[in-house]
């Protein structure tokens, strides 16, 4: 048993929490993203918690062998280095899980080895929904994607549909590039955030679930996924859209998603599904020990990009979502506000002559 794991048990707070998971990982196996972060107090961190029931929404079948996935997908998702133990209470003692294992109402700690340390996956931030002009390098995504995939992946419906960015674009080229290369093991260098690689075709209502992490893939098998809904209330998501109500429509929860031209080339390969349903994950258990972490939340890039209409800054309408939204807005409009200019003296100069 690794010397990392709590002798006495799991946290106090989390010994007598009945019918509710808690992953944890060792303070000492986290490396801070920036030497300026400040250290991570405590002997552990909560990544995710919540109720048994709700989380078995989602491992299903796969018992614990889902939550060992999501460890090392927010953990070490390139090496998958790590084992995961639960606290047997009975026992009083801690028990390496094995995939097969059912998933309980315990404490978990992913364990890597000793003096190994990773930095946490960064958390994705994407409320509301970004407008593209109809020219550009976002433009020509959507109509590749659309050509490449003709209709939604999970309803086979053709129209409405629309391009649904699995990493949205403002976290622009390189880190995009970065997760491609850590979740699927395959570098790309020059790969573009743009690439069709990063898209996949939904009907119109589940493009604002995919983009927003509501909605998820998990992987099944070669070209088949299981879509998952990340709400408190799955059941009200249907492929006809969200009702209160009851409905005749197929809910979307555990419905079958696949590419419809299997095999293609430009198809996204299930690493980035993974990074997705990790940020779907997150979202709907992660702790606020994790949450609250110093830079663990992507800066996304505030440059304009070609294609990007004048409305594109409602993406990230948030002041909260980058601390320095005031300076680089009051840039982005200062340079707008001279490049107009410098274009109106130049229509003067041209007339004048």
């Amino acid at each position: 048993m690794s010397n990392l794991l709590p002798l006495s048990g799991p946290p106090e707070a989390n010994a007598n929490s009945a019918d509710t998971v808690y992953l944890r990982i060792p303070c000492a196996s986290i490396r801070l993203h920036l030497q300026s972060d400040a250290v991570v107090s405590g002997e552990s961190l909560c990544l995710l918690s919540g109720l048994l029931d709700d989380f078995l929404l989602y491992a299903g079948q796969e018992a614990s062998q889902w939550l060992i996935d999501q460890a090392h997908a927010i953990c070490d998702p390139a090496l998958l280095r790590g084992s995961l133990w639960v606290w047997k209470e009975q026992q009083h003692k801690w028990g390496l899980v094995a995939g097969s294992d059912a998933l309980e109402s315990s404490t978990y700690f992913y364990i890597l080895p000793d003096e190994t340390t990773t930095p946490l996956s960064r958390i994705s931030e994407r409320e509301g929904k970004s407008k593209t002009a109809a020219s550009g390098d976002a433009a020509v995504m959507r109509e590749r994607v659309l050509a490449r995939d003709g209709c939604c992946w999970v309803t086979g419906s053709f129209e409405p549909v629309c391009n649904s960015h699995i990493c949205p674009k403002r976290m622009g080229d390189d880190v995009a590039r970065a997760i491609f290369e850590t979740f699927t093991g395959q570098p790309r260098p020059g790969l573009s955030v743009v690439d069709p690689v990063f898209g996949v075709c939904l009907s119109l209502n589940m493009d604002s679930w995919f983009d927003n992490y509501i909605m998820g893939f998990r992987y099944v098998s070669p070209d088949t996924y299981e879509t998952h809904i990340f709400d408190n209330q799955p059941q009200s998501f249907t492929v006809g859209g969200r009702f209160r109500g009851a409905t005749t429509h197929e809910r979307i929860h555990h419905h079958l998603a696949r590419p419809p031209v299997p095999d293609h080339a430009s198809n996204p390969p299930p690493g980035l599904f993974r990074w997705h349903y990790m940020q779907c994950v997150v979202h709907r258990f992660g702790d606020d020990e994790y949450k609250s972490l110093a830079n663990i939340r992507f800066a996304n890039e505030r440059y304009r990009m070609e294609g990007d209409s004048d409305n594109e800054d409602n993406e990230t309408d948030d002041d909260a979502e980058w601390p320095s939204k005031m300076f680089d807005v009051g840039q982005a409009v200062e340079a707008e506000e001279t490049e107009a200019k410098d274009r109106l003296d130049a229509v003067n100069k041209w007339l004048s002559s």
